[in-house]
């Protein structure tokens, strides 16, 4: 048999043998790896993928990100009761892993099971259910940026202090003679009671906003610097409104190998970019700070 990792092919591509090896050995008990060495296949299609320098596929049969997702309110809560109520395998024998996933479908449960996979007080999830429907609503989708709802469960705990809060920022776009566009940020936020006022220049104005919080952060809090933005997506909501749509940012952050995602939308860019950055920051110095589980 003639395959690759990941089924990369130069053109038409090649058969998967990560999906082959799952089949064979889970399905037709036919051993291909050394005992225990199956655990490890989302982590050798995760490192191919980097290496390659191509995003994970998240729809992989068995070491995808979404291949043990559930969504649906009712799924959730047989979930919760038994593993085996949606899933044809143990996520745990490929070395990954269930994922709920929370959307204007979820119920409470799906937000208890995520307050219990981050290690979340769950007191506060109908608020936050609450909040997730109406931001859905104004053109937020929290499908693929758990990173957002677990942090916004984190700010209900009692006691819970945000790392920073923003005071205001101000965000230039120039063209100058003989340098072409030119972009320039301006941050200002509260860190211990303290504000510190940054500017930066950036390749674009959420470059520019990006590198001036991290570098107003990164004295207080040095770990701003492993936190590296590794994708950045933008998508236009009912576009029949022109310029005047709501734009949808959705932000990869990675941190120590962990991969995460946070979302904001407006009918401002930039905007929705700040909330977006400001989440992944917020999550990655919060949360995995304390070895709480990535959402990639």
């Amino acid at each position: 048999m003639q395959g690759t990792i990941n089924g990369y092919g130069e053109r038409c591509g090649n058969a998967n043998l990560v999906s082959i090896i799952g089949d064979l050995e889970l399905k037709l008990d036919v051993r291909c790896v050394a005992e225990g060495e199956l655990r490890k296949l989302s982590e050798l299609s995760r490192l191919v993928a980097e290496v390659v320098n191509l995003a994970p596929d998240e729809h992989l049969p068995y070491v995808g990100r979404s291949a043990f997702a559930h969504k649906g309110g009712i799924h959730v809560s047989a979930m919760r009761r038994t593993s085996k109520s949606y899933q044809h395998v143990d996520p745990d024998l490929v070395g990954n892993e269930m994922r709920v996933v929370v959307s204007e479908l979820s119920g409470r449960g799906n937000l208890l099971a995520k307050a219990e996979e981050y290690g979340l007080a769950t007191a506060a999830t109908g608020d936050v259910l609450d909040q997730i429907k109406a931001l859905e609503a104004k053109g937020f989708s929290f499908e693929a940026a758990e990173a957002s709802v677990a942090i916004m469960m984190k700010r209900k705990e009692p006691g819970y202090r945000a790392p920073f809060e923003l005071v205001d920022f101000l965000v230039n776009v120039e063209h100058r003679a003989g340098r072409g566009i030119f972009a320039e940020a301006m941050v200002k936020v509260r860190v211990d009671g303290e504000v510190q006022h940054t500017a930066a220049e950036g390749d674009g104005p959420v470059n520019a906003l990006d590198t001036a919080l991290r570098k107003a952060l990164v004295t207080r809090y040095p770990a701003v610097a492993q936190l590296r933005l590794t994708d950045y997506k933008v998508r236009i909501l009912e576009g029949s409104a022109g310029t005047a749509a709501i734009t949808r940012v959705l932000i990869e952050t990675q941190r120590d190998g962990v991969r995460f995602r946070t979302v904001g939308a407006s009918t401002n860019i930039i905007e929705a970019s700040w909330r977006a950055l400001a989440d992944s920051i917020e999550y990655g110095l919060t949360m995995l700070a304390r070895g709480d589980p990535g959402s990639g």
